[in-house]
């Protein structure tokens, strides 16, 4: 195998690209379906889908070895993935940052003379507008990271519907479980027993949506991987690069990284976890320990995304 040309660095923007565009995603259906019933997850995703954007665009800039020059990533639209990216990127983060004024940290001194600047916040067909517009921005960013990578006509691995639906679910479910990671955190905060009750049925939400993330995600990603290395038609033309590239992650080079760190580590514990935190979770006698399985299971989802597409990235680049 000769020396990648995508590695670290690229595997880290497309994952804080999915992460970002997908905690965007749960706060604003979150708003749109409860209003301001779960301020929370709306608050918390949002404020993680403005950093993960931003470490989206910071880690492209170090991809290209001069963080300074970061301007030129714009240069190239329409003809580059990484200039549509970028400007995806460009779109998104403002758009976080004026929605974020909806929902400022309470705990900020003055927050009420500060609450008074935000004369925007006052319309409710603005604040809908800009929901809409940033949910229909945000999926561009999630589909983007596995766009960024079907376009390389070089690399037969990356060709085929199916990386674009392991991606995006992938997005979603590490926006989810971010989320939920610091939410999880309120309940040691909060004193009264309504609060904390509360805080575990936003954090209940969160699992029972990750749950059918991480189900499409594992069908996705097995039916990706095997598909390529069969050479199924329903997934990909047969070609041997692709197949290579597949045994690098069933059985070659990258296969520990593959089966424990990204299927057992980042889906299938955190599936487990969903499942018995919706059998056990709120009852009397474990409801006290949901949070803490909820940080485990986020942990080990944020793990899981990371690695999958550090393994995706390296894979496939194979040359031989």
């Amino acid at each position: 195998m000769e020396a990648t040309t995508w590695g670290w660095e690229i595997a880290l923007a497309l994952f804080f690209g999915g992460l970002g565009g997908g905690a965007f995603i749960v706060a604003v259906v979150t708003s749109i379906i409860t209003w301001d019933k779960w301020r929370e997850i709306v608050r918390f995703g949002n404020y993680i889908g403005v950093i993960g954007a931003l470490l989206c665009i910071l880690f492209f800039a170090l991809d290209a070895g001069k963080p300074e020059r970061a301007m030129f990533l714009y240069s190239n639209i329409p003809t580059s993935m990484i200039s549509v990216g970028t400007t995806i990127l460009s779109t998104v983060i403002p758009l976080g940052i004026i929605y974020a004024s909806y929902h400022p940290p309470e705990a900020l001194p003055f927050i009420q003379v500060v609450k008074k600047w935000f004369f925007w916040t006052r319309s409710f067909k603005l604040r809908r507008v800009i929901e809409v517009i940033l949910f229909f921005t945000a999926c561009g960013l999630v589909g983007y990271t596995s766009f960024v990578l079907g376009v390389v006509w070089a690399k037969p691995f990356w060709h085929t519907p199916l990386l674009v639906i392991a991606f995006f679910s992938s997005g979603v479910s590490t926006g989810l479980m971010a989320t939920g990671f610091l939410s999880s955190f309120l309940y040691l905060i909060v004193q009264d027993e309504r609060s904390k009750k509360a805080i575990v049925e936003a954090l209940h939400r969160l699992d029972v949506a990750d749950a059918y993330m991480i189900v499409i995600e594992l069908i996705a990603i097995l039916s990706y991987v095997f598909g390529m290395y069969y050479g199924l038609p329903i997934v990909a033309p047969r070609n041997p690069l692709a197949s290579a590239s597949a045994a690098m992650l069933i059985y070659g080079e990258l296969s520990l990284m593959f089966w424990i760190l990204v299927i057992v580590v980042g889906i299938l514990t955190p599936l487990t976890g969903c499942l018995l935190l919706a059998w056990k979770g709120r009852t009397a006698k474990f409801i006290k320990w949901y949070p803490a399985v909820m940080a485990i299971i986020a942990l080990c989802v944020l793990i899981g995304g990371i690695f999958m597409r550090y393994s995706i990235v390296i894979a496939g680049q194979i040359t031989y």
